[in-house]
């Protein structure tokens, strides 16, 4: 003898039941929000900008970086300046440029700015200094004015003008710099000779 099918009405409190049983699903640390992702893995997310193609795309994990908490950011960013991995050298350089306590991280970032072999590390380090206006860069990083690859010399004279353009106006390397073969440089080179900024 077949069971009588229950009515739509008992089996929906059936179902209500076994749901208020059940326990509740624990929260998601992947939330949408970078914000929220950098403050509980700032790690992480260093690894999520040296996988991204330069772009918008890491504007919202960089802010996300800028945002978070020094105690839990910063040390995240000491151990990937340290890694062997260049891109994530590079990134956390980058980052390190974009927060208010940047300069905590200025021995690192000069090390890596005038030592590190990898040219966009050098570079990410350049420019962060640049940003952080450290002065204490500005005699270190004139090393790179004649270095061989055009990139690391081009944001060299940028980082220069833009820490103190008084004082890159008045650089030796000045007019070497302005018979450069790369344009770039003989143009950003003319421009701090005459005081305009080479951005």
């Amino acid at each position: 003898m077949p069971l009588p099918s229950p009515s739509p009405l008992r089996l929906g409190l059936v179902l209500l039941a076994l749901a208020a049983c059940s326990p509740a699903p624990a929260p998601s640390r992947a939330t949408g929000d970078p914000a929220a992702a950098a403050s509980e893995d700032p790690a992480g997310t260093l690894a999520r900008i040296a996988r991204e193609p330069e772009g918008k795309s890491r504007q919202p994990l960089f802010r996300a970086l800028r945002r978070g908490p020094a105690d839990q950011v910063l040390p995240a960013l000491r151990a990937a300046l340290a890694d062997p991995d260049p891109a994530l050298r590079a990134a956390a350089a980058a980052a390190a440029g974009r927060r208010d306590d940047g300069l905590t991280l200025l021995t690192e970032l000069l090390a890596l700015a005038t030592g590190d072999l990898e040219g966009p590390v050098r570079v990410a380090a350049t420019r962060s200094l640049a940003q952080l206006r450290a002065v204490e860069a500005f005699e270190p990083l004139r090393i790179n004015l004649g270095h061989a690859v055009p990139e690391t010399r081009l944001s060299a004279l940028r980082a220069l003008a833009r820490i103190d353009a008084a004082r890159a106006a008045e650089l030796s390397e000045l007019g070497r710099l302005q018979l450069d073969p790369d344009p770039r440089i003989a143009g950003a080179a003319t421009k701090v000779a005459r005081g305009v900024s080479p951005m």
